[in-house]
């Protein structure tokens, strides 16, 4: 028996997963056009707020993968909502991250604040972003010094690119909390709040699992939102980590397509 013949749906990553940069991961496309054609119910979560929801799934159809752009779920989306109700919509915010990032907090309902401005933000939201630079880690600081709270998309510290990884939310996150002293309320994986709004989106599926390629935030995410969880080795984590895990994941699968065999 194959292991996706185990469950009824999966919440499945991307970032390392699904592909790596602008490259698939060999066999991931027919993995998952097979996993949709036998009916499974799928729901594809990421880390990387750098594009909105929309933009991910007609990636995923360009590629093959009949995906809704509802059947996306981002940490982007899920630390703009909650900083949104943490701290009421209309607050003024400074954002750091890509320019999607800086619109799903605007949808949300923050007052994006720049400038000597941004300093007197009630809310500073992190994510990672190749332009981070001294100005915007001054700007975060005194604000979060003033009072500020401090949300952030994930502390994943890297991520997964051809040839290497690359510096994730999580390393920029970090200048930040050492420079403030402040600590974040993480949106994304592994905390609840991305879990919750993808879980929901399962519909009926009562046998559901996380297939993720990082540890501790797809496997961890997974575990505690009560999914078994399932490591692919096409990205971040290795299995001499899955090993050392405590607890280990459920299933150790070389690539998605490991799901089918």
């Amino acid at each position: 028996m194959a292991a996706a013949d185990e469950f009824d749906g999966f919440l499945v990553d991307l970032d390392g997963v699904v592909w790596e940069g602008r490259e698939l991961v060999p066999g991931s496309v027919e993995a998952l056009r097979t996993l949709i054609e036998s009916g499974k119910e799928l729901v594809f979560v990421t880390n990387n707020p750098a594009r909105p929801p929309a933009t991910y799934a007609e990636r995923l159809r360009q590629a093959g993968v009949p995906a809704g752009d509802d059947r996306v779920v981002t940490a982007g989306v899920a630390t703009a909502r909650l900083a949104a109700e943490r701290v009421g919509t209309g607050a003024g915010a400074f954002v750091i991250g890509a320019p999607a990032f800086h619109e799903t907090c605007a949808e949300a309902g923050l007052e994006l604040l720049d400038g000597e401005g941004a300093r007197s933000a009630v809310a500073v939201l992190v994510s990672g972003h190749r332009g981070f630079d001294y100005e915007e880690l001054l700007t975060a600081t005194l604000a979060l010094q003033a009072g500020a709270r401090l949300f952030a998309t994930s502390h994943d510290p890297t991520l997964p690119m051809p040839g290497g990884n690359w510096p994730g939310t999580g390393s920029i996150l970090a200048a930040v909390e050492t420079a403030s002293g402040a600590q974040a309320e993480i949106g994304g994986k592994p905390e609840h709040h991305l879990f919750d709004q993808a879980r929901a989106l399962i519909g009926a599926a009562e046998r559901v699992a996380m297939v993720g390629d990082r540890i501790s935030s797809d496997i961890e995410g997974g575990r505690r939102a009560g999914l078994a969880t399932i490591l692919v080795l096409s990205g971040a984590s290795s299995r001499e980590d899955a090993a050392a895990a405590d607890p280990p994941p459920d299933l150790v699968l070389d690539d998605l397509a490991g799901l089918l065999r």
